[in-house]
């Protein structure tokens, strides 16, 4: 939905920009601020519903803009197969080849720990087995440093257009200590990503499917909320 959520976002931004020209001035333009030219002070007004109408816009769009466009369907492992009953967790775990084969591709939510989990292990053998190439990898790191940085910049952003019309009530330290703390967060989000990639060449050289783990075996095939027995799913896979 990111493609659509930047042009709805986009969109929005024009029309906003449109109807605070001074063309039409059906929205008022709330910070005000001086500027200085050949020694004369001059007095600007400045719109923020651009920054208060886009975020929110992107926001909605990007979060349901499949239930409005798309048809498509996901197949999500966890939520599609039963993870209490057995009979329905072994017929659910029997039919993951037959949702693979029928997929148009696979979306590899990557972490460190992807190819230690047997689940992961199995789906993306099948993927394989089935001569299937369609694989969307996407690291989950990604989603961090992406958040980050769109927060970041919209504090930041916010601060000092408050800053312009409010100098009295906004002092100048807080807008460069949200700069500072926005760009170490950045960076802090940028280098977890990047060290987690640096793990993938050698999982991926030491990967061995006798080492990959699974929620049963880990705990002795013992739900320990309930602490009934648990189907191995080893031995179902």
């Amino acid at each position: 939905n990111g493609a659509a959520a930047a042009v709805a976002s986009w969109l929005a931004a024009v029309a906003v920009t449109i109807l605070e020209s001074d063309a039409l001035s059906l929205l008022p333009r709330l910070v005000r601020y001086e500027a200085r030219h050949a020694g004369e002070v001059y007095e600007h007004h400045r719109g923020i519903w651009g920054m208060l109408v886009c975020p929110v816009v992107f926001l909605i769009v990007g979060l349901f803009w499949q239930d409005v466009h798309s048809s498509r369907k996901a197949f999500v492992d966890r939520y599609c197969i039963h993870q209490t009953d057995p009979e329905l967790k072994k017929a659910g775990i029997r039919g993951i080849a037959g949702f693979l084969r029928h997929s148009e591709r696979l979306v590899v939510l990557w972490t460190t720990s992807y190819f230690e989990r047997l689940w992961c292990s199995y789906e993306m053998a099948s993927w394989i087995y089935l001569g299937k190439s369609n694989v969307y990898f996407m690291p989950v790191s990604v989603a961090a440093l992406t958040t980050t940085m769109t927060l970041g910049l919209f504090v930041h952003s916010w601060l000092s257009t408050l800053y312009q019309s409010l100098a009295d009530t906004v002092p100048q330290a807080l807008v460069i200590l949200s700069g500072w703390t926005f760009c170490i967060l950045v960076a802090t989000a940028a280098r977890g990503h990047i060290c987690e990639l640096g793990q993938l060449p050698s999982q991926l050289a030491q990967f061995s499917v006798q080492r990959t783990q699974c929620f049963c075996c880990s705990n002795g095939h013992i739900n320990p909320v309930t602490k009934e027995a648990l189907t191995c799913d080893r031995k179902l896979v």
